[in-house]
């Protein structure tokens, strides 16, 4: 691969992947490829976004709603503990087998080509391959030491969903093409030979299945044996999969054509300028070897991690809800399944959506949960004698409340479907789609409040009591902050939403909102993460539950709860010391390090917004196509992270507070001193469609347009002073932005000046 045609927007290195984990990737939302294997043996594996491996039974679910009133006595008589042990034994006396794992995400199709013994000579020479992100191509180059150039190009074609690979050889070779059986006993297969291509139909054990398509097309002499064929003396060989589909193929170049003009459209909406053109197109090994070098993260990774998390959302979602694995596997037996997994690692995977404006990807999202919501109210009925939803924190073929036992008592874990009201929200705020607001958000909202009408009851004073109540994945006590924040934040998006559709708000929902209990601060000030005298902190936990008023719904802020901002600060430098930065514990979960970078950003805290990103950076917390994986050291493959990447570097510079309006420069680190960010969108219908800055000669300019006539309130964040010990107050300014018309405003930081202008 020359310097040419090494990509500036994408990722290159001489390395192969040995495995599925380290190969390079593409999809189109619906179907996913993994390249990988050594130069003389290339592993092409396709996965489609629907395809769980059936097969578990979690169709019955215990009827133990009735035991709500005993299980609370147990709590407040002996215990959390007994409470737990008291619900699963009874849900065992009704059929509950224990806690079961989603039925898992697996491949869809393999093929392997494999060069005959005569051409090894492959082995030799030189290799590279590249991920193209703006074009969303893959390419593989070979060139051997006896002058042989092997070319691969793969991709998934955005307009018919196929896989396509072409394989070119400047010299006649011989290989193999082989269409593996997975020989997986919950996936019956079966493969044919038709002529010109291989139909695999596939069956699961409740008699559902799927079939591929491999098309072939080769000018080589071709012998079919079982599920391979022979190639002997080939140039080119161009390989077409349809997934569940039978479509015409035509020629790779008009598809590759067709594909790059749609990739390439939604990819351009945004772009991310830190690092100069030739800084770009660094290899992979020469970024991470300076890494380690230097003892800091290269200027141009942060770039690279930003375009390739717009590549992974781009290629994951669309039509459905990204899995742990986004759309990409190699195994049946995937971690937690890969399935959708609701107590935090959904919602960083789509954390980004609305920034970049892939609205349609939200859409998918919405639609997705649509199909479960009858499970949500078999949930709420079945544990709690309730109506409404009630969100599991794990699904894929079923929405069903299977995964909890007494070590994992999620049963207890109400804060599912609130949280995902967050995003419902976020997308009528971002669009100002009222159709979305009054049929889909509104109806959500309604069936979230809804679980807790019937649930909910007081306490002495009169409070609202959340009993049981869970702080994910750290313990039980009475009114988990989270839980409460998260009902809270439902409720006023709902009379927002009430209002906004000028419908009258049921008296209902106004009454519960002025029920809610204080949120508790210890004797060291600290924000607790229950509201229960009896509960004792625990900061050496992976998870950042108590901070939700404060980072995601945002309703402690320094002017409205000046108290609890103060203790949040307090809170999140004793998290830092027990947990992020911590390492003589397991301090290594990336979702973890996500969510501390976004409360850093939201406390103005540059360093530690830094710091959390660099956590993951540093312990190589992603593969070779910078997918992001769970744990140090590219352990468990989880695209979570690439979710929440793009969102860390828009709020640090461009953080949206509704009481405060658009606040510059939130938390930015020294890396992020200088750039350009294009394209991104903010709520009210607004586009930034330039924002350049150059902090060291502290200016900024900001050119934003508006779908309608809005106003704006700008400020710049308090901490911006600490850049040059500057005692200047940043007051708000209102700017006012006329309909479809682009108004730049100009910012001289150190001189409290804003000069604003409208270009047309």
């Amino acid at each position: 691969m020359t310097g040419k045609n090494r990509p500036e927007r994408g990722i290159w290195s001489k390395n192969y992947g040995n495995t599925w984990e380290n190969a390079y990737v593409a999809g189109n939302g619906i179907v996913g490829a993994i390249v990988y294997g050594a130069p003389s043996e290339t592993k092409l594996i396709g996965n489609h976004h629907d395809f769980f491996l059936k097969g578990n039974n979690m169709m019955d679910l215990p009827p133990i709603g009735g035991e709500l009133e005993t299980l609370r006595s147990i709590i407040k008589e002996k215990g959390y503990q007994e409470g737990i042990e008291f619900y699963e034994q009874e849900a065992e006396k009704r059929g509950y087998e224990g806690l079961t794992m989603s039925d898992p995400f697996h491949p869809a199709v393999q093929i392997n080509l494999i060069l005959m013994h005569e051409d090894q000579d492959v082995k030799t020479g030189s290799f590279s391959r590249m991920i193209d992100y703006e074009k969303g191509i893959i390419e593989e180059v070979h060139e051997t030491t006896t002058h042989k150039q092997i070319q691969k190009e793969i991709f998934v074609s955005r307009k018919t969903s196929m896989i396509h690979l072409r394989y070119t050889s400047s010299k006649p070779v011989s290989m193999s093409l082989n269409v593996v059986d997975f020989k997986e006993e919950k996936l019956r297969q079966k493969i044919e030979w038709t002529g010109d291509r291989f139909i695999q139909t596939n069956q699961y054990v409740d008699g559902t299945g799927y079939q591929t398509a491999v098309s072939v097309v080769t000018d080589g002499i071709q012998h079919h044996q079982d599920s391979s064929i022979l190639m002997d003396r080939m140039t080119v060989l161009e390989v077409a999969i349809g997934i569940d589909q039978f479509l015409d193929v035509t020629s790779f170049e008009e598809q590759l054509q067709e594909h790059v003009g749609l990739h390439a459209e939604l990819f351009n909406q945004v772009s991310f300028d830190l690092a100069a053109p030739e800084e770009r197109k660094r290899s992979i090994e020469n970024l991470l070897e300076e890494m380690e070098l230097e003892s800091t993260v290269p200027t141009v990774l942060y770039e690279k991690l930003y375009d390739a998390s717009r590549y992974v959302l781009l290629s994951s979602t669309g039509t459905s809800i990204p899995n742990l694995q986004g759309i990409w596997t190699g195994s049946f037996t995937p971690a937690w399944s890969s399935d959708y997994t609701f107590d935090t690692n959904v919602q960083l995977a789509i954390s980004s959506l609305a920034g970049l404006g892939l609205f349609s990807s939200l859409e998918g999202v919405f639609n997705k949960l649509k199909t479960y919501y009858k499970d949500f109210e078999t949930n709420a009925m079945a544990y709690y004698g309730c109506r409404g939803y009630f969100v599991p924190p794990h699904a894929s073929t079923t929405g069903k409340h299977v995964h909890w036992n007494h070590e994992w008592p999620l049963v207890f874990w109400t804060a599912g479907a609130g949280w995902l009201g967050h995003y419902y929200n976020e997308y009528y705020e971002y669009t100002q789609n009222k159709q979305f607001l009054e049929q889909d958000a509104l109806p959500f909202y309604e069936q979230t409040i809804l679980f807790y009408e019937d649930f909910l009851v007081e306490d002495l004073q009169g409070n609202l009591l959340f009993q049981p109540s869970y702080s994910a994945e750290n313990g039980m006590g009475n009114n988990a902050t989270m839980d409460v924040a998260v009902l809270k934040e439902t409720l006023t998006n709902v009379i927002k939403a009430y209002e906004t559709l000028q419908k009258d708000v049921p008296e209902k929902y106004k009454a519960m909102l002025n029920k809610f209990p204080q949120y508790q601060l210890n004797k060291d000030g600290i924000l607790k993460e229950w509201i229960d005298d009896s509960k004792e902190e625990n900061f050496n936990h992976r998870h950042f539950s108590q901070f939700y008023p404060v980072f995601e719904s945002r309703e402690i802020t320094p002017s409205n709860a000046p108290e609890l901002w103060q203790a949040a600060q307090k809170t999140y430098d004793k998290k830092l010391e027990a947990w992020l930065l911590n390492e003589e514990q397991e301090n290594s979960s990336s979702h973890g390090r996500m969510h501390a970078a976004m409360i850093a950003i939201t406390l103005e805290r540059p360093d530690d917004f830094s710091a959390s990103l660099n956590e993951l950076i540093v312990n190589h917390s992603f593969y070779d196509s910078l997918v992001t994986s769970h744990y140090n050291q590219q352990e468990v493959f989880n695209i979570d992270s690439n979710g929440a990447i793009p969102k860390l570097i828009h709020d640090s510079l461009l953080y949206w507070q509704q009481e405060e309006g658009l606040v510059l420069f939130k938390a930015v680190p020294e890396w992020l001193q200088k750039g350009v960010l294009k394209g991104i969108k903010l709520p009210k219908g607004i586009t930034v469609d330039r924002f350049e800055w150059d902090l060291h000669e502290g200016w900024a300019k900001l050119n934003i347009i508006s779908k309608q006539n809005a106003v704006v309130e700008l400020s710049v964040a308090e901490s911006r002073t600490a850049i040059k010990n500057s005692t200047v107050h940043h007051p708000k300014q209102t700017v006012k932005l006329t309909a479809d018309t682009i108004t730049q405003v100009t910012i001289r930081i150190e001189e409290d000046q804003y000069e604003k202008e409208t270009i047309y």
